[in-house]
């Protein structure tokens, strides 16, 4: 399963790709340590190591024909800042700032074993209920859901925008979704003059005057940018009546079948919000300064924009390129695991058991009425990965599986990520500002202290 073969051909992310489809990575520190390595990290025995696992504290990964576990680093690294912080021998804050303990109160998400609940409503039963992408974020913003179907209303985009979106089209403009939808948001912010309202009304009160109509306008708009992606190669504006579904089938060149408007709908819905992720953090750090909606949206873009988030679906998709059959997959992914990293789209910190949404995705990508073979072959793996190797998948995987499926472009699922989470961004800009707290961690320093004798 994990031989190699010598014949190598350039892969799109600077890695090197066998005959086979074996992937190999430039070297590195691998994502797994052994239990002997573990161990020492954390100055503890294997019993304690196993109690640790048991507790989904660290997660861990079968190996091949071993029964020696791998444990996951960054779980192990976690674990050793945290012993650290609660001895007093280093800074709390790293602690609780690397997938630790909360730091901010919130009523919009809990994180639960079966996947986010927004406002006290399990994600995975929105999307099954059909409720609606707006009728989501509409629940996360105000903590009511509407038993009826929600339609946003929409002025037409302005003159400023439609220039900008006309000089954004060009022939790369697909893989800079994620600036250009930070431009747009900024540009509409511009536009209505959000800037230079902020200081005159947030003592009085700590919502933006007319700040869900401007989010509803922003996510429309961002919707229409997803038409770069699609075969207009340009900005395609929401008409007057369509939900957000509607225009993303539009812009994408998608038949609006009631299978790939479901397909949407649930990523959408799915990926609303994950309580306090990068992106979130960086949208309340900026509504505790006095920021504008707008800004606060542009900067959760900006920090998901990279290579550990928003492009991490382009990774998922370059690990399932050209893999027509199971055991293409099955050599990739012995490849990671005698590297000891982490197979694309598998494992989430957060879900040691799998990642809920991740499962409705794969769910929901297997009913549909037909299926490519690439798309049997990769439901068959992820089977495999769970018996084998008890590794289970990301959203990652179910986003990127189901946009293959549909013939989408490799650029679409890490934009749509996007698109879904500036819905649960705009709950926690109006959260933030009404603790009229200032999000300010402090640092510990670390340097070198000169003498100054």
């Amino acid at each position: 399963m994990d031989a190699l073969l010598h014949a190598r051909v350039p892969t799109a992310a600077g890695a090197t790709a066998t005959a086979e489809g074996t992937i190999e990575q430039e070297a590195g520190r691998g994502d797994y340590v052994d239990s002997k390595e573990a161990m020492k990290l954390l100055g503890i025995r294997q019993q304690t190591l196993y109690a640790y696992v048991s507790r989904g504290l660290i997660a861990s990964m079968r190996q091949a024909d071993r029964k020696d576990h791998l444990y996951l680093r960054a779980d192990v690294e976690r674990m050793v800042l945290r012993s650290l912080a609660r001895t007093g021998h280093g800074a709390l804050a790293a602690s609780a700032m690397n997938w630790g303990e909360p730091i901010v109160p919130t009523t919009i998400t809990e994180i639960t074993p079966l996947g986010p609940r927004y406002r006290g409503h399990l994600a995975a039963d929105l999307a099954r209920r059909r409720s609606g992408f707006e009728s989501v974020a509409e629940l996360l913003w105000s903590g009511l859901l509407d038993d009826h179907p929600v339609t946003w209303a929409g002025p037409a985009p302005a003159a400023p925008l439609m220039r900008l979106t006309r000089a954004l089209a060009t022939a790369g403009a697909a893989d800079q979704l994620h600036e250009i939808f930070s431009l747009v948001t900024l540009q509409m912010g511009v536009s209505t003059g959000s800037e230079s309202r902020t200081s005159a009304f947030r003592e009085e009160c700590p919502e933006e005057p007319n700040s869900f109509d401007a989010a509803r306008a922003v996510i429309r708009t961002l919707a229409g940018c997803m038409g770069y992606a699609g075969p207009a190669q340009g900005f395609v504006p929401l008409q007057a009546g369509q939900s957000v579904v509607e225009g993303l089938l539009q812009a994408l060149g998608l038949s609006a079948s009631n299978e790939n408007a479901e397909a949407l709908e649930a990523m959408l819905i799915l990926l609303a919000d994950h309580e306090l992720s990068p992106g979130t953090l960086c949208a309340r750090v900026c509504a505790s300064g006095g920021s504008a909606l707008h800004s606060c949206l542009a900067s959760g873009l900006c920090a998901i924009g990279g290579e550990d988030i928003g492009r991490h679906f382009l990774r998922v998709d370059e690990f399932l390129d050209g893999a027509p059959d199971l055991s293409v997959l099955l050599a990739r992914a012995a490849d990671c695991q005698r590297r000891g990293t982490v197979v694309p789209g598998f494992v989430h910190p957060v879900y040691p058991r799998g990642d809920p949404r991740g499962r409705y995705l794969l769910a929901l990508l297997q009913r549909r009425p037909t299926l490519s073979s690439a798309s049997r072959a990769l439901l068959k793996f992820v089977d495999e990965m769970a018996s084998r190797f008890d590794t289970h998948p990301r959203h990652e995987l179910g986003m990127v599986a189901l946009s293959r499926e549909l013939g989408l472009a490799r650029q679409v699922p890490g934009a749509l990520f996007a698109l879904a989470r500036t819905a649960g961004w705009v709950a926690h800009v109006q959260e933030q500002r009404q603790t009229g707290m200032l999000l300010r961690p402090r640092a510990k320093f670390v340097g070198a202290v000169l003498d100054a004798t």
